[in-house]
């Protein structure tokens, strides 16, 4: 029986570039540390990352400051935690500043994002 990871073998430039064209989110700057060997999103599904864009989308319309959002692929060990740390305004614009956990399996991975709403009503990362 074949694992789950050498079934999903993403190229780094690949993954690079699904991360990059994630529904709803441009990210110009972004740090990638969640990407290493051992972070659950280098093997997550494309269903896996529809749920996650999924419960992006809906953390930074809709949970408040503090508080905390949790997502799961019923159909994969995939899953995360999205919490608002804060909300600001940067040249503008309101800005969210979020933890997001991924969790599959036994892996975990853990970073921090700041998305800004542009004036479309877009929400993109955050240099």
């Amino acid at each position: 029986m074949k694992s789950r990871l050498a079934e999903t073998s993403f190229i780094p430039g690949a993954l690079l570039v699904m991360l990059l064209s994630l529904s709803a989110f441009n990210a110009s700057a972004i740090n990638l540390m969640f990407l290493s060997k051992e972070a659950p999103a280098r093997i997550f599904s494309d269903a896996d990352w529809q749920y996650l864009n999924s419960a992006i989308a809906h953390t930074l319309e809709n949970v408040e400051d503090g508080a905390s959002y949790r997502w799961n692929n019923p159909a994969s060990p995939a899953s995360g935690l999205l919490e608002v740390l804060e909300s600001t305004n940067r040249d503008g614009m309101s800005c969210r500043r979020t933890r997001l956990t991924n969790s599959y399996d036994d892996l975990k991975g853990v970073t921090e994002f700041l998305f800004c709403k542009q004036p479309n009503g877009e929400w993109k990362v955050a240099q």
